[in-house]
């Protein structure tokens, strides 16, 4: 038959056995959170990604509009001290 001290073994082996299961378990609850933060990491990643190359194609479409808005105000200006140039010549 089983002695005191056989069953106090076999309890405590039990005792380990759950606390060992117990430490895996956490083990893989805080993987899983690290992957799952890991996860939401790389998606915002990916759209400020996104969003810096939609504000860098902005910003080129506003760099190249202002290069063709700075010839089309020096063409009217021109345009403008042209009839003011005309209209002081007809008064004469």
């Amino acid at each position: 038959m089983f002695t005191p001290l056989d069953i106090l073994h076999i309890v405590l082996s039990f005792c380990a056995l759950w606390f060992t299961a117990a430490v895996f378990w956490l083990i893989w609850q805080i993987a899983t959170m690290f992957r799952n933060v890991n996860d939401a990491v790389a998606e915002g990643r990916d759209v400020m990604r996104k969003v810096e190359s939609a504000l860098t194609g902005i910003q080129a479409k506003f760099d190249s509009a202002t290069s063709s808005l700075g010839t089309v105000v020096k063409l009217a200006a021109k345009g403008v001290e042209y009839i003011i140039d005309q209209k002081l010549n007809r008064k004469k």
